[in-house]
Protein backbone atom coordinates (compact mmCIF):
# COMPACT_ATOMS: atom_id res chain seq x y z
CA UNK A 1 0.00 0.00 0.00
CA UNK A 2 1.65 3.45 -1.03
CA UNK A 3 1.86 5.82 1.41
CA UNK A 4 -0.69 8.79 1.12
CA UNK A 5 0.94 12.14 0.32
CA UNK A 6 0.42 14.69 2.96
CA UNK A 7 -2.14 17.74 2.18
CA UNK A 8 -0.32 21.27 0.63
CA UNK A 9 -1.71 22.58 3.96
CA UNK A 10 -0.39 20.30 6.36
CA UNK A 11 2.85 19.70 4.88
CA UNK A 12 3.55 23.83 4.76
CA UNK A 13 2.62 23.89 8.02
CA UNK A 14 4.97 21.12 9.24
CA UNK A 15 7.83 22.72 7.66
CA UNK A 16 6.77 26.31 9.14
CA UNK A 17 6.88 24.35 12.32
CA UNK A 18 10.00 22.68 12.07
CA UNK A 19 12.20 25.10 10.02
CA UNK A 20 16.06 25.70 10.74
CA UNK A 21 14.49 29.30 10.63
CA UNK A 22 13.89 30.15 14.05
CA UNK A 23 12.04 33.37 12.58
CA UNK A 24 9.81 30.72 10.96
CA UNK A 25 8.84 28.96 13.74
CA UNK A 26 7.96 31.87 15.85
CA UNK A 27 6.08 33.24 12.45
CA UNK A 28 4.00 29.88 12.41
CA UNK A 29 3.15 29.91 16.20
CA UNK A 30 2.10 33.60 16.29
CA UNK A 31 -0.38 32.87 13.25
CA UNK A 32 -1.48 29.52 14.92
CA UNK A 33 -1.86 31.44 17.94
CA UNK A 34 -4.15 34.13 16.16
CA UNK A 35 -6.03 31.84 14.58
CA UNK A 36 -6.93 29.75 17.84
CA UNK A 37 -8.00 33.47 19.59
CA UNK A 38 -10.34 34.33 16.57
CA UNK A 39 -12.50 31.34 16.65
CA UNK A 40 -12.48 31.24 20.96
CA UNK A 41 -13.77 35.82 20.54
CA UNK A 42 -16.14 35.05 18.07
CA UNK A 43 -18.02 31.62 19.92
CA UNK A 44 -17.98 33.82 22.87
CA UNK A 45 -19.44 36.30 20.84
CA UNK A 46 -21.77 34.34 19.42
CA UNK A 47 -23.06 32.89 23.14
CA UNK A 48 -23.35 36.00 24.66
CA UNK A 49 -25.10 37.52 22.32
CA UNK A 50 -27.72 34.43 21.29
CA UNK A 51 -30.62 37.20 21.76
CA UNK A 52 -29.40 39.31 18.47
CA UNK A 53 -30.65 36.29 16.05
CA UNK A 54 -34.00 35.62 17.54
CA UNK A 55 -36.36 36.59 14.37
CA UNK A 56 -37.76 39.98 16.23
CA UNK A 57 -34.07 40.80 16.65
CA UNK A 58 -33.20 40.42 13.18
CA UNK A 59 -36.46 41.84 11.69
CA UNK A 60 -35.29 45.41 14.08
CA UNK A 61 -32.25 45.36 11.85
CA UNK A 62 -33.59 44.82 8.90
CA UNK A 63 -35.62 48.07 9.83
CA UNK A 64 -33.44 49.87 10.95
CA UNK A 65 -31.07 49.52 8.20
CA UNK A 66 -34.08 50.48 5.80
CA UNK A 67 -34.46 53.16 7.80
CA UNK A 68 -30.96 54.54 7.47
CA UNK A 69 -30.72 53.73 3.69
CA UNK A 70 -34.13 55.74 3.10
CA UNK A 71 -34.24 58.83 5.37
CA UNK A 72 -34.20 62.50 3.10
CA UNK A 73 -34.03 65.71 4.52
CA UNK A 74 -37.41 65.85 5.23
CA UNK A 75 -37.67 63.30 7.03
CA UNK A 76 -35.65 64.22 10.10
CA UNK A 77 -38.09 66.23 11.64
CA UNK A 78 -40.86 64.19 12.15
CA UNK A 79 -41.09 61.64 14.45
CA UNK A 80 -44.77 59.47 15.04
CA UNK A 81 -46.19 57.89 17.81
CA UNK A 82 -49.73 56.77 19.23
CA UNK A 83 -51.80 60.01 20.23
CA UNK A 84 -52.36 59.75 23.99
CA UNK A 85 -48.71 58.35 25.09
CA UNK A 86 -47.02 61.55 25.96
CA UNK A 87 -46.70 60.49 29.47
CA UNK A 88 -44.71 57.12 28.53
CA UNK A 89 -42.00 58.63 26.54
CA UNK A 90 -38.58 59.17 27.14
CA UNK A 91 -35.98 59.72 24.56
CA UNK A 92 -33.23 56.78 23.62
CA UNK A 93 -30.91 56.30 21.29
CA UNK A 94 -31.42 58.74 17.76
CA UNK A 95 -35.22 58.70 18.69
CA UNK A 96 -38.22 58.18 21.29
CA UNK A 97 -38.71 55.13 23.81
CA UNK A 98 -42.83 54.95 23.33
CA UNK A 99 -44.40 52.45 26.23
CA UNK A 100 -48.01 52.54 25.44
CA UNK A 101 -51.23 49.95 24.49
CA UNK A 102 -48.31 46.92 25.61
CA UNK A 103 -46.49 47.75 23.30
CA UNK A 104 -42.64 49.21 23.75
CA UNK A 105 -41.64 50.72 20.23
CA UNK A 106 -38.31 53.02 19.76
CA UNK A 107 -39.54 55.60 17.53
CA UNK A 108 -37.29 57.05 14.78
CA UNK A 109 -37.37 60.76 12.46
CA UNK A 110 -38.94 59.83 9.74
CA UNK A 111 -41.62 58.00 11.14
CA UNK A 112 -39.82 55.13 11.11
CA UNK A 113 -39.83 52.06 13.72
CA UNK A 114 -36.40 51.05 14.65
CA UNK A 115 -38.04 48.12 17.21
CA UNK A 116 -41.16 46.63 18.38
CA UNK A 117 -41.72 44.43 21.34
CA UNK A 118 -44.80 43.25 23.85
CA UNK A 119 -44.80 44.91 26.89
CA UNK A 120 -47.78 44.35 29.01
CA UNK A 121 -47.50 45.93 31.85
CA UNK A 122 -49.89 47.96 34.11
CA UNK A 123 -48.24 50.46 34.97
CA UNK A 124 -45.15 50.98 32.83
CA UNK A 125 -42.04 53.63 34.25
CA UNK A 126 -39.00 54.20 31.92
CA UNK A 127 -35.43 55.32 33.02
CA UNK A 128 -32.41 55.26 30.78
CA UNK A 129 -28.88 55.61 30.49
CA UNK A 130 -26.63 56.53 27.78
CA UNK A 131 -26.64 52.59 26.09
CA UNK A 132 -29.55 51.00 27.93
CA UNK A 133 -33.30 51.54 28.32
CA UNK A 134 -35.20 50.22 31.60
CA UNK A 135 -38.45 49.89 32.01
CA UNK A 136 -40.69 48.73 35.25
CA UNK A 137 -44.08 47.67 35.99
CA UNK A 138 -44.70 50.26 39.25
CA UNK A 139 -46.40 48.15 41.94
CA UNK A 140 -46.00 44.50 40.40
CA UNK A 141 -42.35 42.17 40.27
CA UNK A 142 -41.16 43.07 36.33
CA UNK A 143 -38.78 44.82 34.58
CA UNK A 144 -36.96 44.69 31.26
CA UNK A 145 -33.98 46.25 29.93
CA UNK A 146 -33.23 46.61 26.15
CA UNK A 147 -30.98 47.95 24.42
CA UNK A 148 -31.95 49.75 20.84
CA UNK A 149 -32.70 46.67 19.08
CA UNK A 150 -33.21 43.95 21.30
CA UNK A 151 -34.46 42.80 24.69
CA UNK A 152 -31.50 41.88 26.83
CA UNK A 153 -33.28 40.82 30.75
CA UNK A 154 -36.86 40.54 31.22
CA UNK A 155 -37.32 39.27 34.91
CA UNK A 156 -39.66 39.19 37.82
CA UNK A 157 -38.43 39.91 40.96
CA UNK A 158 -39.75 38.90 44.75
CA UNK A 159 -41.88 42.10 45.57
CA UNK A 160 -43.52 45.16 43.87
CA UNK A 161 -41.57 47.62 42.29
CA UNK A 162 -41.28 51.02 44.02
CA UNK A 163 -38.85 52.72 41.59
CA UNK A 164 -36.15 51.89 40.03
CA UNK A 165 -32.77 52.93 37.95
CA UNK A 166 -30.04 51.99 35.49
CA UNK A 167 -26.66 52.34 35.26
CA UNK A 168 -24.13 52.86 31.99
CA UNK A 169 -23.04 49.55 32.00
CA UNK A 170 -26.28 48.16 32.63
CA UNK A 171 -26.84 47.13 35.96
CA UNK A 172 -30.03 48.05 37.90
CA UNK A 173 -30.94 48.84 41.22
CA UNK A 174 -35.09 48.09 42.13
CA UNK A 175 -36.82 49.27 45.11
CA UNK A 176 -39.19 47.03 46.24
CA UNK A 177 -42.33 46.81 48.88
CA UNK A 178 -40.54 44.37 50.98
CA UNK A 179 -43.09 41.62 53.46
CA UNK A 180 -41.47 41.96 56.56
CA UNK A 181 -39.63 45.26 55.83
CA UNK A 182 -40.96 48.77 55.20
CA UNK A 183 -38.83 48.79 51.40
CA UNK A 184 -35.48 46.85 50.43
CA UNK A 185 -33.25 47.31 47.48
CA UNK A 186 -31.37 45.72 45.16
CA UNK A 187 -28.73 45.58 42.63
CA UNK A 188 -29.12 43.44 39.30
CA UNK A 189 -27.24 42.33 35.92
CA UNK A 190 -28.64 41.16 33.06
CA UNK A 191 -26.53 38.04 33.17
CA UNK A 192 -26.82 36.57 36.82
CA UNK A 193 -30.09 35.32 38.11
CA UNK A 194 -29.73 36.67 41.66
CA UNK A 195 -28.52 39.50 43.04
CA UNK A 196 -25.57 41.38 43.18
CA UNK A 197 -26.44 43.35 46.07
CA UNK A 198 -29.55 43.72 48.46
CA UNK A 199 -29.97 45.48 51.75
CA UNK A 200 -33.38 45.30 53.46
CA UNK A 201 -34.55 48.07 56.07
CA UNK A 202 -37.25 47.42 59.18
CA UNK A 203 -36.31 51.34 60.07
CA UNK A 204 -36.10 53.04 56.85
CA UNK A 205 -38.20 54.03 54.06
CA UNK A 206 -36.39 54.25 50.69
CA UNK A 207 -37.50 57.10 48.87
CA UNK A 208 -35.94 57.10 46.06
CA UNK A 209 -32.33 55.11 44.65
CA UNK A 210 -30.38 56.33 42.06
CA UNK A 211 -27.29 54.05 40.70
CA UNK A 212 -23.89 55.38 39.66
CA UNK A 213 -22.79 55.21 36.08
CA UNK A 214 -20.29 52.23 36.68
CA UNK A 215 -23.12 50.58 38.50
CA UNK A 216 -21.02 49.92 41.72
CA UNK A 217 -22.03 52.70 44.11
CA UNK A 218 -25.79 53.21 45.20
CA UNK A 219 -27.68 56.90 46.77
CA UNK A 220 -30.23 55.95 48.65
CA UNK A 221 -32.84 58.71 50.49
CA UNK A 222 -34.88 57.40 52.87
CA UNK A 223 -37.15 58.33 55.86
CA UNK A 224 -37.51 57.38 59.05
CA UNK A 225 -40.57 58.36 61.72
CA UNK A 226 -39.31 58.52 65.67
CA UNK A 227 -42.69 59.16 66.83
CA UNK A 228 -44.29 62.29 65.17
CA UNK A 229 -41.04 63.63 64.06
CA UNK A 230 -40.20 62.59 60.30
CA UNK A 231 -36.44 62.05 59.62
CA UNK A 232 -34.97 61.74 56.39
CA UNK A 233 -30.37 60.36 55.50
CA UNK A 234 -28.79 60.16 52.62
CA UNK A 235 -26.90 56.80 51.84
CA UNK A 236 -23.70 56.59 49.88
CA UNK A 237 -23.61 52.44 49.58
CA UNK A 238 -20.40 50.64 47.88
CA UNK A 239 -22.28 47.35 46.98
CA UNK A 240 -18.65 45.54 45.87
CA UNK A 241 -17.69 45.54 49.78
CA UNK A 242 -20.81 44.79 50.86
CA UNK A 243 -22.17 48.31 52.76
CA UNK A 244 -25.50 48.83 54.03
CA UNK A 245 -26.70 51.65 55.85
CA UNK A 246 -26.92 51.98 60.00
CA UNK A 247 -29.71 51.05 61.31
CA UNK A 248 -30.89 53.51 64.06
CA UNK A 249 -30.24 50.25 66.78
CA UNK A 250 -26.82 49.19 65.86
CA UNK A 251 -24.57 48.48 68.46
CA UNK A 252 -20.83 46.91 68.44
CA UNK A 253 -23.05 43.37 69.41
CA UNK A 254 -24.73 43.22 66.33
CA UNK A 255 -21.42 44.26 64.27
CA UNK A 256 -19.34 41.26 65.79
CA UNK A 257 -22.25 38.93 64.78
CA UNK A 258 -21.67 39.88 61.27
CA UNK A 259 -18.15 41.08 60.48
CA UNK A 260 -18.10 41.02 57.03
CA UNK A 261 -21.16 43.71 56.44
CA UNK A 262 -19.30 47.17 56.61
CA UNK A 263 -22.13 49.85 58.36
CA UNK A 264 -21.90 53.21 56.87
CA UNK A 265 -23.48 56.66 58.20
CA UNK A 266 -26.07 58.38 56.62
CA UNK A 267 -26.03 62.20 55.49
CA UNK A 268 -28.92 63.94 57.89
CA UNK A 269 -31.38 65.57 55.69
CA UNK A 270 -33.43 66.64 58.45
CA UNK A 271 -37.03 66.70 57.53
CA UNK A 272 -36.91 67.06 53.75
CA UNK A 273 -38.61 65.05 51.31
CA UNK A 274 -36.74 63.63 47.83
CA UNK A 275 -38.63 64.06 44.33
CA UNK A 276 -35.72 63.49 42.34
CA UNK A 277 -32.06 62.06 43.00
CA UNK A 278 -29.52 61.34 40.28
CA UNK A 279 -25.74 61.13 40.07
CA UNK A 280 -24.25 64.40 39.00
CA UNK A 281 -20.26 63.18 38.12
CA UNK A 282 -18.51 59.96 39.67
CA UNK A 283 -18.78 60.65 43.81
CA UNK A 284 -21.76 63.52 44.31
CA UNK A 285 -25.58 63.25 43.55
CA UNK A 286 -28.04 66.14 42.91
CA UNK A 287 -31.16 65.31 45.71
CA UNK A 288 -34.15 67.53 44.60
CA UNK A 289 -36.06 68.03 47.68
CA UNK A 290 -39.61 69.59 48.23
CA UNK A 291 -37.60 72.28 50.69
CA UNK A 292 -34.27 72.91 48.12
CA UNK A 293 -32.02 71.22 45.72
CA UNK A 294 -28.67 70.10 46.61
CA UNK A 295 -25.35 68.68 45.27
CA UNK A 296 -23.72 66.33 47.85
CA UNK A 297 -20.22 64.56 47.72
CA UNK A 298 -19.78 61.19 49.59
CA UNK A 299 -18.05 62.74 52.49
CA UNK A 300 -21.36 64.51 53.14
CA UNK A 301 -19.90 67.87 51.84
CA UNK A 302 -22.81 70.08 49.94
CA UNK A 303 -20.82 71.53 46.62
CA UNK A 304 -23.91 73.73 45.77
CA UNK A 305 -27.40 74.47 47.34
CA UNK A 306 -30.44 76.38 46.38
CA UNK A 307 -33.13 77.00 48.92
CA UNK A 308 -36.71 77.57 47.84
CA UNK A 309 -40.36 77.10 49.43
CA UNK A 310 -42.33 74.10 49.59
CA UNK A 311 -44.50 75.29 46.61
CA UNK A 312 -41.80 77.46 44.64
CA UNK A 313 -40.53 74.67 42.96
CA UNK A 314 -41.81 74.56 38.78
CA UNK A 315 -39.60 72.02 37.56
CA UNK A 316 -36.04 70.30 37.04
CA UNK A 317 -33.89 68.16 35.14
CA UNK A 318 -31.83 65.75 35.72
CA UNK A 319 -30.96 64.17 32.77
CA UNK A 320 -27.48 65.40 32.35
CA UNK A 321 -24.10 63.85 33.98
CA UNK A 322 -22.43 67.20 34.53
CA UNK A 323 -25.21 69.72 35.56
CA UNK A 324 -29.13 69.63 37.37
CA UNK A 325 -31.27 72.32 35.91
CA UNK A 326 -34.01 73.89 38.95
CA UNK A 327 -36.49 76.41 37.76
CA UNK A 328 -38.45 78.16 40.67
CA UNK A 329 -40.98 81.11 41.22
CA UNK A 330 -39.25 84.32 41.02
CA UNK A 331 -40.15 87.43 43.34
CA UNK A 332 -38.58 89.90 41.20
CA UNK A 333 -40.33 92.84 39.80
CA UNK A 334 -39.38 91.41 36.16
CA UNK A 335 -39.82 87.82 36.42
CA UNK A 336 -42.19 85.45 37.23
CA UNK A 337 -39.97 82.11 37.01
CA UNK A 338 -36.12 81.80 37.33
CA UNK A 339 -33.78 79.09 36.51
CA UNK A 340 -30.19 77.79 37.98
CA UNK A 341 -27.85 75.47 37.26
CA UNK A 342 -26.00 73.47 39.81
CA UNK A 343 -22.73 71.35 39.43
CA UNK A 344 -20.33 69.44 41.55
CA UNK A 345 -17.21 71.80 40.67
CA UNK A 346 -18.46 74.99 41.92
CA UNK A 347 -21.39 76.79 43.53
CA UNK A 348 -24.63 77.85 41.44
CA UNK A 349 -24.41 80.19 38.20
CA UNK A 350 -23.88 83.74 40.07
CA UNK A 351 -26.59 85.23 38.01
CA UNK A 352 -30.12 83.29 37.50
CA UNK A 353 -31.99 83.18 33.91
CA UNK A 354 -35.02 85.42 35.04
CA UNK A 355 -37.92 84.43 32.57
CA UNK A 356 -41.01 86.59 32.29
CA UNK A 357 -43.62 83.78 31.90
CA UNK A 358 -43.60 80.39 33.90
CA UNK A 359 -42.34 77.78 30.97
CA UNK A 360 -43.90 74.52 30.32
CA UNK A 361 -40.74 72.74 29.96
CA UNK A 362 -37.02 72.91 30.50
CA UNK A 363 -34.29 70.58 29.62
CA UNK A 364 -30.40 70.52 29.82
CA UNK A 365 -27.72 68.73 28.06
CA UNK A 366 -24.16 69.40 27.13
CA UNK A 367 -24.06 72.44 28.07
CA UNK A 368 -27.81 73.61 26.26
CA UNK A 369 -30.71 74.66 27.97
CA UNK A 370 -33.66 74.46 26.18
CA UNK A 371 -36.94 76.50 27.70
CA UNK A 372 -40.37 75.83 26.06
CA UNK A 373 -42.78 79.28 26.63
CA UNK A 374 -46.18 79.07 24.85
CA UNK A 375 -45.10 78.24 21.22
CA UNK A 376 -41.47 79.70 21.37
CA UNK A 377 -38.64 77.35 22.10
CA UNK A 378 -35.83 79.12 23.21
CA UNK A 379 -32.04 78.09 23.94
CA UNK A 380 -29.14 78.97 26.20
CA UNK A 381 -25.64 78.23 26.54
CA UNK A 382 -24.09 77.05 29.98
CA UNK A 383 -23.37 80.76 31.06
CA UNK A 384 -27.48 81.16 30.76
CA UNK A 385 -27.09 83.50 27.63
CA UNK A 386 -29.53 83.08 25.36
CA UNK A 387 -28.13 81.89 21.83
CA UNK A 388 -31.19 80.83 19.83
CA UNK A 389 -35.22 81.51 19.67
CA UNK A 390 -37.62 79.70 17.35
CA UNK A 391 -41.30 79.80 17.25
CA UNK A 392 -44.15 77.58 15.96
CA UNK A 393 -44.53 74.91 18.88
CA UNK A 394 -48.01 75.69 20.02
CA UNK A 395 -49.19 72.63 21.88
CA UNK A 396 -45.88 71.03 22.67
CA UNK A 397 -46.14 69.65 26.47
CA UNK A 398 -42.23 68.78 26.66
CA UNK A 399 -38.73 69.34 24.78
CA UNK A 400 -35.69 67.28 25.93
CA UNK A 401 -32.54 68.61 25.05
CA UNK A 402 -30.49 65.73 23.63
CA UNK A 403 -26.43 65.50 22.23
CA UNK A 404 -25.23 67.83 19.17
CA UNK A 405 -27.38 70.51 19.62
CA UNK A 406 -30.58 68.37 18.94
CA UNK A 407 -33.34 69.01 20.85
CA UNK A 408 -37.35 67.08 20.69
CA UNK A 409 -40.29 68.98 21.42
CA UNK A 410 -43.14 66.31 22.37
CA UNK A 411 -46.69 67.15 20.94
CA UNK A 412 -49.74 64.77 21.19
CA UNK A 413 -49.19 62.14 18.91
CA UNK A 414 -45.93 63.44 17.14
CA UNK A 415 -42.53 65.29 18.05
CA UNK A 416 -40.50 67.59 16.38
CA UNK A 417 -36.49 67.27 16.14
CA UNK A 418 -34.81 70.72 15.90
CA UNK A 419 -31.54 72.10 16.06
CA UNK A 420 -30.00 75.23 17.72
CA UNK A 421 -29.74 77.70 15.16
CA UNK A 422 -31.55 75.40 12.42
CA UNK A 423 -35.14 75.31 13.15
CA UNK A 424 -37.09 73.33 10.69
CA UNK A 425 -40.17 73.26 8.96
CA UNK A 426 -43.24 73.40 10.76
CA UNK A 427 -45.60 70.44 10.94
CA UNK A 428 -48.00 71.75 8.83
CA UNK A 429 -45.16 72.38 6.04
CA UNK A 430 -45.48 76.50 6.42
CA UNK A 431 -42.05 78.10 7.15
CA UNK A 432 -41.71 78.97 10.99
CA UNK A 433 -40.62 83.08 11.38
CA UNK A 434 -37.45 82.77 13.35
CA UNK A 435 -35.62 85.33 14.73
CA UNK A 436 -31.93 83.83 14.40
CA UNK A 437 -29.21 83.76 16.50
CA UNK A 438 -29.60 86.87 19.58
Amino acid sequence: MTKRRPRIRSRRDYLLAHSPDRRLRILYRIRHAVGVLTVAVTVLFLLLNLQLLTPASIKNIRSSLAAASQIASSDTTVISYPAGSPDRILPFGSGLAVCDNGMLTIELPGKYTQMEMEMNYADPVMRSSDQFLLIFDRGANRYSVTNTLTKLDDRTVPSPIIDASIADNGNVAVVTNEAGYKSAVSVYNNIDEEPLYTWSSADYYIMSAAISPDGTRLALFCFGQDGLTLHSKLFFINTKVAECPADPEWTQSSREEDPNVHKVEGIDMGGSLCTGLSFIGRSTVCAVCDDGARIISRSGQIRSELSYAADDLISFDLSDDDAAAICTTSYTQEGRAEIRLLNARSEQTREPLILTEEPDSISYRDGRLAVLTGDTLTFYNRSLRQIDQQHGFAGSSRVFMRAGNLCIAEFSSQARVTTVGNPPEDLTESAIPSTGNS
